[in-house]
């Protein structure tokens, strides 16, 4: 079947045969028409085999036909930025598509949505846009799904299924397409939305998945295969694939095995595939930008061997680099962690699936799911390069070539769980329903918790005292009041529920904030942040024992939260762990470089960042909290709020308000005696365009945010990146603009999204 022969506007189907998609495959001829008829619909079919198009097509139809928004959900950022790229290639057909995906502003209505046709966002935004009363949500018409998987995520599953749940039941005449890898319960996710079920194992490449062991691979349709071993099973796997013109994935269960092995066959790499060449600012960004660590540089080393390694320890920046050039073919290699394998765009001739237990802090080695190692293996296979695609998992001895034979390569895939049904989870989700209005009282939530995911695949044994447990702990924190059977959301309530927190961690906020006074010591505010349950905590080492020992001392009977009991050796390692946590923002705020936190601490620059941005998310409610029951509490706190955002210490406050500047920049401007707003405003143009780390494009930009004016340079600096320089200029008239309009009497504190990089 031909795209032009579905039932929709001619125009889009001549955007689509412009865009290469002629014929359809099959999957996506069974599923198109029934979804343009404007039913429900769940397609559980392979990695790779079109499930985008079945989502893409009906949005576009129903943007130009009918006028409705479409609402685009997937689990992560990084495939909100993929999804949001892939859907603009057809904005020239007249709508707009604006993706919100930021976990770092929760606290927003959305309301620079409005104006949108096609939203693409995160299960955590979608929810937090409801919460927020957003007006233009009523307006959906359709809702995508993408990797409705996840929802056996116990971090994001349930965040997922409560949105979707609420819009069903606010809008009986909303479409939703549920996209979905082939797993054994399809059917049951298609009764819960009222779908039809489309299932399918076709595949543009076919996967062949099978176990190594004894110099061959043993594949699932019976076909096998010799590998020429050396000294290292790994390796040879690696090398047979990229001599034959593929690339590899390869996956491992730790962060510092991706790092180990990545830098192992580096060289061997390069003498097989002659490497990479990268230019002095592809070296920088993969490095650190201005700061660079000894992770990065590994990575760089790397990189330019043809081999990479990906994991949480890394940025975004860098992270994106190695997708980017293993797509195009200059990196052949990547070693990664499982995470990879959820839901991004990345296919290779051969993955390797080298471990298939993981560690967990409470029950040691334990192995992955069916599901996951699914996962990893679907990424075999590019469309359009490969004639074919391998996963191949690695036996140790003969038992354990049986084992991974039965037990995952020839195995189905577990059935898919709700993780919705304890008290934990549903704490946030029943204070929203309250808030929101999508239940009144205990039993209008088992209501709305019997249309759940989870309540059309459980019996609901013992959910009612569950929710009477979370309502009782609700009142008695004074976020609920109960009005006889009704139940009532109070203003403390409604701004927990808006600031998108746990109740929990409002509550440890909340006992916190009434012990600061002016005497209060910074790292004490940022401990109580960091112990919450929102903000990971970060596993202690030997090396941090001394450190956090000390700590513990110097700040014994000052914490402003209640800290571990000497008895309870689970409780005093979270005490520790969240001690870490705050260790490490402190030395952030303090500008320790990230090399040296990085270095002393043992972790990964991807580890800072994500701990700072939920620190600086929680410090923000923290804040909004004060105003509510201690205002004058918020004298302590608001200044931390920048402080952690940049990692500065407060004399460089003034400075990092200026776009452009983060914590290296603004150091380098008071190392020079540009202290202040007004110093830069009177500073010498030529003088400040010739300081480290600052040149023409910037300088530029920060006068004319002093109001200096936009000023125009005839012949910029050769050192000058022409990108960067009309980026510069283009903040400095944007901010120009917005300080026009602003009322400086009137203006609220200004919430962004967390910003920490340097420049």
């Amino acid at each position: 079947m031909r795209t032009d022969e579905l039932d929709i506007l001619p125009k889009l189907a001549e955007a689509l045969i412009k865009e290469g998609f002629v014929e359809l495959h099959p999957p996506q001829a069974e599923a198109l028409p029934i979804a343009l008829s404007g039913k429900n619909i769940v397609a559980a079919i392979p990695t790779a085999s079109g499930k985008s198009l079945i989502g893409f097509i009906p949005a576009m139809n129903m943007i130009l036909t009918k006028g409705k928004k479409v609402l685009y959900i997937v689990p992560l950022k990084a495939l909100a930025s993929e999804k949001s790229d892939d859907l603009k290639k057809f904005s020239y057909l007249g709508f707009k598509i604006m993706m919100s995906a930021g976990d770092g502003d929760l606290d927003s209505d959305g309301g620079n949505l409005a104006d949108a046709d096609r939203i693409v966002a995160t299960s955590e935004k979608a929810d937090s846009l409801i919460r927020h009363g957003s007006r233009w949500i009523e307006n959906v018409g359709l809702v995508i799904a993408d990797e409705i998987h996840m929802i056996h995520d116990p971090k994001r599953g349930p965040t997922l299924e409560i949105t979707l749940t609420k819009m069903m039941r606010r809008n009986k005449d909303l479409q939703i397409i549920a996209l979905s890898a082939t797993i054994s319960n399809a059917q049951d996710l298609a009764q819960w939305l009222n779908a039809e079920l489309i299932s399918s194992t076709w595949r543009p490449i076919p996967l062949k998945e099978g176990v190594y062991y004894n110099e061959e691979i043993t594949f699932d349709n019976g076909t096998s295969r010799d590998v020429e071993v050396g000294s290292d099973i790994i390796w040879s796997l690696i090398k047979q694939t990229i001599e034959e013109g593929g690339q590899c994935l390869v996956f491992v269960n730790m962060r510092k095995s991706t790092e180990s092995l990545a830098v192992k066959y580096s060289d061997k790499m390069k003498k097989v595939s002659g490497g990479m060449d990268l230019n002095e600012r592809e070296v920088k960004a993969l490095e650190g930008d201005l700061e660079s660590t000894a992770l990065g540089k590994k990575l760089a080393a790397c990189v330019q061997c043809g081999m990479a390694f990906h994991n949480a320890g890394l940025v975004y920046k860098q992270r994106h680099f190695v997708e980017e050039n293993f797509r195009n073919g200059h990196i052949k290699c990547i070693v990664a962690t499982p995470t990879l394998a959820a839901g991004i765009n990345l296919p290779a001739r051969r993955v390797i699936v080298r471990d298939t237990h993981r560690f967990e802090s409470n029950a040691g080695n334990v192995p992955i799911s069916v599901m996951e190692v699914k996962q990893m293996c679907g990424r075999a296979g590019r469309p359009g390069y490969d004639p074919y695609g391998e996963a191949v998992l690695i036996g140790k001895n003969y038992e354990d070539y049986e084992h991974l034979m039965d037990d995952y390569v020839m195995h189905d895939t577990e059935r898919l769980t709700s993780k919705l049904g304890n008290e934990n989870t549903l704490r946030s989700h029943i204070l929203s329903l309250i808030a929101t209005g999508d239940a009144d009282s205990e039993d209008k939530i088992a209501d709305f918790i019997k249309d759940t995911f989870f309540g059309n695949t459980s019996q609901l044994y013992g959910i009612e005292s569950v929710i009477e447990n979370v309502v009782d702990f609700l009142i008695k924190e004074e976020m609920v009041q109960r009005d006889g059977e009704f139940l009532r959301i109070l203003p403390f309530g409604k701004r927990i529920s808006d600031l998108y927190i746990d109740p929990k961690s409002a509550m440890i906020l909340r006992d916190a904030i009434k012990k600061i006074d002016d005497d209060t010591d910074d790292f004490l505010i940022l401990h109580a942040v960091t112990s919450t349950p929102d903000v990971p905590g970060l596993y202690p080492k030997k090396l941090d024992d001394e450190r956090l020992r000390k700590l513990a001392d110097d700040y014994d009977g000052k914490f402003l939260i209640d800290i571990y009991n000497d008895e309870d050796e689970m409780i005093y390692d979270y005490f520790m762990s969240d001690l870490k946590t705050a260790a490490l923002v402190s030395d952030w705020v303090n500008e320790r470089s990230e090399e040296d936190i990085t270095e002393s601490m043992g972790i990964g620059p991807g580890d800072i960042r994500s701990r700072v941005d939920m620190t600086d998310w929680l410090l923000y409610s923290m804040n909004e909290i004060a105003f509510i029951i201690k205002p004058e509490a918020t004298k302590s706190i608001r200044p931390l709020l920048t402080r952690v955002r940049y990692g500065v210490k407060e004399e460089l406050v003034d400075l990092v308000s200026f776009r452009g500047v983060g914590r290296a920049r603004a150091r380098v401007l008071f190392n020079y005696g540009l202290k202040t707003k007004n110093d830069i405003s009177a500073a010498d143009f030529e003088e400040l365009s010739k300081l480290p780390k600052i040149g023409i494009a910037l300088a530029k930009s920060m006068m004319a945010q002093c109001g200096r004016g936009t000023m125009k340079i005839e012949t910029p600096a050769p050192e000058i990146e022409r990108e960067e320089e009309e980026m510069l200029d283009k903040m400095a008239e944007e901010y120009e603009e917005k300080e026009n309009k602003k009322d400086p009497q009137t203006a609220p504190i200004e919430k962004k999204q967390s910003k920490i990089s340097d420049f």
